[in-house]
């Protein structure tokens, strides 16, 4: 049920006007929690999952036990209420636990994760 993808068929001139991903999650028929790639719902154990459009916003959580080959993924609890694990575009300093972030087009960058991007930049300790 995770699906990426162009909502317009333009080509993509700069990175900065590079259309949004799609991101799609699923809503539980049965009780309505929300989950991200489940076959079945966490809290009832429903196997009627309805997929829906996340909005793309969501903000960063804090992350435990990385291993060496996810040190780039952070959890990201969208705005619906599930949370994914997500590559992050922005400064490596920005990047950390309650930053808020919107779903980005991360095209051949991402693989299979989504790429989310920092939405408000904060700045180096000393730096104004």
């Amino acid at each position: 049920m995770f699906h990426t993808g162009l909502r317009s068929g333009t080509a993509v001139q700069a990175e900065e006007t590079a259309p949004d991903s799609e991101l799609y999650f699923q809503r539980c028929r049965w009780c309505h929690t929300t989950t991200f790639q489940r076959l079945l719902c966490p809290t009832c154990g429903s196997t009627d999952l309805a997929p829906e459009l996340s909005g793309g916003e969501g903000v960063i959580s804090v992350r435990r036990g990385v291993a060496a080959a996810d040190a780039d993924l952070w959890p990201v609890h969208m705005a619906e209420g599930f949370v994914v694990r997500c590559r992050v575009d922005g400064p490596p300093h920005a990047v950390r636990p309650g930053a808020r972030v919107k779903l980005f087009s991360g095209v051949g960058v991402s693989g299979r994760r989504p790429v989310v991007r920092l939405c408000e930049e904060v700045p180096l300790d000393g730096w104004m």
